[in-house]
């Protein structure tokens, strides 16, 4: 047994039932990366019971499963892998700070077919990094090479304009052609800066700037929560009890 089952209590692979591909094993290749951070599992959220998606799920138009995460200065840390319509792997995931820190949310989006790969990896800050530059220099910069590597991997940007107003300097959206082991590798490396500035990230002490950055940090979950298109998606393919646990999780 593989020490991503071990630690998590799924093979992605198992989860496949063949289509003519067989999806990147994106949940075990990112999990280690994480893992560092010494994660502690996540039941509930604003008193939802989280167990219900936490097991295997299976639905007529999605099987999969979805994890959740927290330590002493992450608020929750979420990944969800689900096999839609028998023939998309959609994989993600979504971490964001206590009140206590202000570093940037990972957001890491894999969402594969036969035909196309969608692709999300974005660190999103917390704090307007215009007013607040010394943000984007001592949580963000640290991605400059890592962009300029895959830069090319960038195509069309979202067309929900909400969600390009919050996106970070570094975001990478949905440009990956056939490049899909590339892609990944480009995914993990945003996971291993993120996690190296979640290792490195101290409380904050101004207590002005402290209630900015969680009164952001809210808006920016509230609008997830609200307009995110995967929302739709979960609740038509989950149901609305596992649909709307599923959406906490993860906003």
């Amino acid at each position: 047994m593989s020490e991503f089952v071990t630690d998590i209590g799924f093979d992605s692979k198992s989860l496949w039932q063949p289509k003519g591909f067989e999806p990147h094993t994106f949940p075990e290749s990112t999990w280690p990366l994480l893992k560092e951070l010494n994660l502690k599992t996540l039941t509930e959220i604003e008193g939802e019971d989280l167990t219900p998606v936490q097991g295997m799920v299976k639905q007529p138009m999605a099987v999969g499963t979805f994890r959740h995460f927290y330590n002493d200065k992450i608020e929750k840390l979420a990944l969800m892998w689900l096999l839609i319509s028998r023939s998309i792997a959609g994989g993600s995931w979504v971490g964001w700070p206590t009140d206590d820190y202000d570093f940037p949310a990972l957001i890491i989006a894999w969402e594969e077919s036969k035909k196309r790969l969608h692709i999300i990896i974005d660190l999103l800050p917390i704090a307007d990094c215009v007013e607040y530059e010394w943000y984007r220099e001592k949580y963000l910069d640290g991605l400059e090479p890592v962009y300029n590597e895959y830069k090319d991997l960038i195509g069309p940007n979202s067309t929900y304009r909400w969600f390009r107003a919050m996106q970070g300097p570094y975001h990478i959206f949905d440009g990956p052609g056939e490049q899909r082991g590339r892609a990944l590798a480009c995914e993990i490396e945003y996971i291993k800066e993120w996690v190296k500035v979640v290792k490195n990230a101290e409380p904050v002490k101004d207590e002005q700037y402290k209630q900015y950055a969680i009164r952001r940090k809210k808006i920016l979950q509230t609008q997830l929560r609200q307009r995110d298109p995967l929302g739709s998606v979960l609740m038509r393919t989950l149901g609305d009890e596992l649909g709307k646990k599923s959406i906490l999780g993860y906003t």
